[in-house]
Parts: C-alpha cells; sequence; structure tokens
C-alpha cells in the first residue's frame, strides 16, 4: 500500500528536478546571450531534456523565459527579506535604496535579465517586487511623511534607484560615486518630511508658586 504514494513522490521529484534543470540552462544562456540569443535547442542540450518536455512544464519560450526573471526577482527579494530593515519607515526607504544598488552590482547578468529584456512585460514576480517597495511607502504615508501620492512617490523612487544602478551596471558611474548618495538623498527629500520633533510643552513662570 505505501509503494504508491513512494512512486508518486519520486515522480514529482524527478519532475521538479527536471524544471530546475530547464530553468538553470535558460538562465545561463539567458545571461550570456540574452534574450533573442535564446535558443530552444541549446536549453535541450544542457538540460539533458527534448522540446516536448520543455513545452510541457512552460507551454513556450515566452513562458519559460517569464519564469527565469520571476526567479531573479525572489532571489532579490530574499536578499532584502534576510536583513534587517531600519523601523523608520523613511530610513527604511534609504536603507531599501542601497540594498537595491547594491544587489543589483552584486547580480548584473540578473538585473539585466529582470529589466533591460527586449519585450518587457509584467510577470508575477516583478509586480509581487514593485508592491514590496509601494508598502514600504505607504508605511511613510501612513507616519504623516509623505509629500506626494502613494502610486506616484513609489514610481518616483524606483525611477531614481532603477536608474543609478542601471548607470552604475554600464560602467558610467563607479560604485563610490558621490552621485549616488546625491540622487538618494535629494529624491527622499523630496518625497518625505522630517520627523517632527515633540517637545514638552514650557511651565510658565507662576506655575508651582503658591
Amino acid at each position: 500500500m505505501a509503494a504508491a504514494p513512494l512512486s508518486t513522490r519520486s515522480r514529482e521529484q524527478e519532475s521538479e528536478a527536471t524544471r530546475r534543470a530547464i530553468l538553470d540552462a535558460a538562465e545561463s544562456l539567458l545571461a550570456a546571450h540574452g534574450e533573442s540569443g535564446l535558443s530552444i535547442r541549446e536549453v535541450c542540450a544542457r538540460a539533458a531534456v527534448t522540446p516536448p518536455t520543455i513545452y510541457h512544464h512552460f507551454g513556450d519560450k515566452a513562458a519559460l523565459v517569464d519564469r527565469v526573471v520571476d526567479d531573479c526577482f525572489e532571489a532579490f527579494d530574499r536578499a532584502f527579506a534576510g536583513r534587517a530593515a531600519p523601523a523608520d519607515p523613511v530610513e527604511r526607504l534609504r536603507w531599501g535604496f542601497d540594498r537595491y544598488v547594491e544587489h543589483g552590482l552584486a547580480h548584473p547578468a540578473h538585473y539585466r535579465l529582470m529589466f533591460q529584456r527586449s519585450h518587457t512585460r509584467p510577470t508575477p514576480g516583478g509586480l509581487a517586487s514593485y508592491d514590496s517597495l509601494r508598502r514600504t511607502v505607504t508605511a511613510v504615508a501612513a507616519a504623516g511623511r509623505l509629500r506626494h501620492p502613494i502610486e506616484h512617490a513609489t514610481a518616483a523612487f524606483w525611477s531614481a534607484v532603477h536608474g543609478v544602478t542601471s548607470l552604475l551596471i554600464a560602467g558610467f558611474w563607479m560604485p563610490d560615486s558621490p552621485a549616488i548618495a546625491l540622487v538618494r538623498d535629494a529624491m527622499l527629500a523630496e518625497l518625505t518630511r522630517p520627523r517632527r520633533q515633540t517637545t514638552p510643552p514650557r511651565r510658565r513662570r507662576h506655575e508651582g508658586r503658591t
């Protein structure tokens, strides 16, 4: 009686291993040649599978590329989730800017796949990652410190950090360029308000006198 579940589990593990081999092969080829240079035949050769196997798991070439891109976004989000962010929402944005640039520089091939495709279209992983940024901006608004509407502020912040990261990856800026902090701080100054300083009321001079 126990043989059937074990057999099912074995088939599932084998299927997942095949799927992973296809994704790894596709990721390597995309990183080296871009989306236009991705060949299903070459993916098959590297993953030791046949074309019908790829179509069975992913449907078509576009869906395979989307899945690779989503894997990159998931790795990007895990890099954030595995580190402690500041409690203050504005400082969390500042921290997120620096971590975003750091991750892009550490994984330039992945970054190009995520954002510099020839036919860019949103993927579930990309939309989820952007929503994570939106939630951080929403926390700034909830604290009463956002100067602009949430959607506009989210788009502006992402445009700034994406622009900086792209320039660094392309070699136009060096990683120690002072311009990075200038862009970051200028964006935060435009989007956010300083935290209100609460001071206890001053006692009147006659208070406490008899």
